[in-house]
């Protein structure tokens, strides 16, 4: 992934940040602490938007992806080769760097993709049907 690093940049950073929110309550330098989280949280913004910079493009592009499965069942080979392409398109593994979902149900809630997923009973592995999407304005 192009945008790996940056990724990791941002979960340390964030791992920083709560920490000092958390070391703050046990300290008594707390505008000192406020300073630091500030400096941080700036830092992180940077490193955002630059994450984020190309997601109207890499949307587009899955979106065009997306639509030919309308109505399609996916079975597992489907499922994974469709993450991959959303996760290659957008240049990172997770739709929101700051959680820690990161799979194929994540990027198409991101995506504000329709879907339906369906349990069959001799796999493992769900089905999926994507029926639609809202289109982002």
């Amino acid at each position: 992934m192009i945008k790996e690093s940056l990724e990791k940049k941002i979960n340390k950073l964030d791992g920083d940040i709560e920490a000092l929110r958390r070391a703050k309550y046990y300290l008594s330098n707390k505008e000192e602490i406020n300073e630091i989280i500030d400096a941080l949280n700036k830092e992180r913004q940077v490193y955002s938007d630059e994450i984020y910079l190309g997601d109207g493009r890499a949307y587009t592009e899955c979106l065009e992806v997306i639509l030919e499965l309308v109505d399609k069942e996916l079975g597992k080979d489907e499922q994974t080769e469709l993450l991959e392409v959303i996760k290659e398109h957008h240049g990172r593994k997770s739709p929101n760097v700051s959680k820690k979902s990161y799979g194929l149900n994540a990027w198409l809630k991101y995506l504000d993709v329709e879907c339906q997923w369906i349990d069959k009973e001799d796999s493992e592995w769900s089905t999926l049907i994507i029926t639609g999407y809202t289109p982002r304005m």
